[in-house]
C-alpha cells in the first residue's frame, strides 16, 4: 500500500512538471511584441563609430523582473525635439538585416542613431520619440537626449535591434 501511495505520488509530481514545462515553453517571447510599458529606453553617444560619423545607442531593458517580449527591426517615426518643437531631420533604417530579439531581465537589446560627422548641426534636442520595433504596430516612447548633444544634418540612419 505505501509503495503504491509513493509511485502515484511521484507519478503526479512527474506529470504536473511537464505540464507546468510544458505552459513556460509555450509562452515564447516571440509571439508577444513588447509594449511600451514592458520597456525603459535610454540614450547615449556610443564611443565606437565608422569614420566619418558618430551614433547615438538607444538601449531597451526591460522593465520588470517578468518582462518577456520581442522587439524586431528598427525604431520608426523618429522625431527629434526642441524646445517643443521638431527639428527638419528625417530618419530612414540603415538598411541592416533585422531578427526577433527576446527582452527580458538581464538581457538588454540596443540600436543605433548615425549621423554624419561634419554635417552642421540641426540643433540640440531634448527628447527623441519613436515607435519601437516592434513589428508592425510600433509603440510610442519618448526618451531624454543627452544634454546639448546635436543632431547633426537633415538626416540620419537607425539601425535595427540587437542584442
Amino acid at each position: 500500500m505505501k509503495r503504491t501511495a509513493i509511485t502515484v505520488l511521484t507519478g503526479g509530481l512527474v506529470a504536473g512538471g511537464l505540464v507546468l514545462a510544458a505552459g513556460a515553453a509555450n509562452a515564447m517571447p516571440s509571439d508577444h511584441p513588447c509594449g511600451a510599458s514592458d520597456v525603459r529606453v535610454s540614450v547615449a553617444p556610443d564611443p565606437s563609430n565608422a569614420a566619418g560619423h558618430e551614433a547615438y545607442v538607444l538601449t531597451y531593458t526591460a522593465a520588470s523582473p517578468t518582462t518577456n517580449c520581442k522587439l524586431e527591426g528598427a525604431p520608426t517615426a523618429v522625431s527629434f525635439l526642441a524646445g517643443g518643437q521638431p527639428l527638419s531631420v528625417s530618419a530612414t533604417p540603415d538598411g541592416s538585416e533585422s531578427v526577433p530579439v527576446n527582452l527580458r531581465a538581464g538581457h538588454p537589446a540596443e540600436s543605433r542613431i548615425i549621423q554624419r560627422s561634419a554635417a552642421t548641426p540641426s540643433g540640440a534636442p531634448e527628447f527623441v520619440t519613436f515607435d519601437l520595433p516592434t513589428g508592425p504596430f510600433g509603440q510610442p516612447v519618448s526618451v531624454a537626449w543627452p544634454a546639448g548633444a546635436a543632431v547633426k544634418g537633415d538626416s540620419v540612419q537607425v539601425t535595427p535591434v540587437s542584442n
